[in-house]
């Protein structure tokens, strides 16, 4: 079994980024954490360092049919060392070993392995709270 700690994050794509920003800035006074607009696929990290955060996507060519969509969610997890081994001991498919062979995926601050449940939901398991954003 693997032991989750936390809800980490949801990672979402919205129709219109500086209107998303502007709505959980003004609701929820979620701050930007990391800010990447400028990148080709435009994102901003945002929320509250010890509550949560939010990932949010602009939208791409059709990616949305009504509405924002949830691209996968994270959680914390505990022991993170071996994880990949042990996610496969249990019959999970670890993702993306195509690009990352033991599925272990090294961002600046934390690292993350993914995998999907049995309706093809994205889940990323996590070493560090907000991919240590704060």
């Amino acid at each position: 079994m693997i032991t989750v700690n936390a809800i980490d994050h949801l990672n979402i794509t919205v129709s219109d980024l500086q209107a998303s920003i502007d709505f959980y800035s003004r609701l929820f006074g979620f701050d930007i954490a990391e800010d990447c607009r400028g990148e080709d696929r435009p994102y901003v990290i945002m929320g509250r360092a010890g509550v949560g955060w939010l990932a949010l996507h602009a939208q791409m060519d059709e990616e949305l049919l009504n509405g924002g969509r949830i691209n996968h969610w994270g959680f914390v997890v505990e022991d993170f060392d071996g994880l990949s081994g042990r996610l496969k001991s249990l019959g999970a498919d670890v993702l993306y070993t195509d690009r990352w062979p033991d599925g272990v995926v090294e961002y600046p601050r934390s690292r993350s392995v993914y995998v999907a449940d049995p309706d093809g939901n994205e889940i990323e398991l996590t070493s560090h709270f907000g991919g240590a954003l704060g």
